[in-house]
């Protein structure tokens, strides 16, 4: 892990973005009411449940910056959080496991996930030193399965009935898509690895 710095928030802008770990303070009504949105939570098979200040607090406090990380996405042009990724870590074999949201629904079809995913990859193979991202959405959460699709990750298997959905009524397969650095630089350059 030479190079690796522990417990560091995560702050880096994109074009029109800026990442940053979040903090107690950035829990908000406006956080709340995207949980309790069935639009936002259906395709990540949540059940839309309101969040409290102190809950989303002590979620926030889970994420130790090492392993976990809870990366808010806010606007640069007016500081607005807009939606969040939740990083797993895996320090033993040095995967990072990508989830998000993007609670903001103005800010759908807009680009923003493969803006911001770009600069948080290029972040964790070159800073954190990941040498390998993956992302595992459930096969109903359609426009994950095409950002992923987009930005050029492979996807690696296909789960089935790997969950259950939020209704318990059936389950639902899951994909693995990945990363690995060498793939992503020569995605950047415009060359097959």
């Amino acid at each position: 892990m030479s190079g690796f710095r522990k417990n560091r928030p995560v702050d880096i802008s994109s074009a029109r973005f800026r990442l940053r770990s979040l903090e107690r303070t950035d829990a908000s009504a406006r956080w709340s009411a995207w949980a309790s949105d069935p639009d936002v939570m259906g395709p990540l098979n949540l059940v839309p449940t309101p969040l409290s200040v102190p809950g989303m607090q002590q979620y926030i406090a889970e994420h130790d910056n090492e392993s976990a990380y809870l990366v808010g996405i806010f606007l640069r042009s007016t500081g607005a959080h807009i939606g969040l990724y939740n990083i797993d870590c895996d320090l033993m074999h040095m995967v990072a496991n990508f989830s998000l949201m993007i609670g903001d629904k103005a800010h759908w079809g807009h680009g923003v996930v493969n803006e911001t995913r770009a600069a948080l990859l290029d972040h964790f193979f070159d800073y954190r030193k990941m040498e390998k991202a993956t992302g595992t959405p459930n096969a109903r959460n359609f426009s994950a399965i095409l950002n992923y699709k987009a930005q050029g990750w492979k996807l690696e298997g296909i789960l089935r009935q790997q969950v259950k959905s939020v209704t318990g009524s059936h389950r639902l397969d899951q994909l693995q898509f990945g990363m690995l650095p060498a793939d992503w630089r020569a995605l950047k350059q415009g060359t097959s690895a």
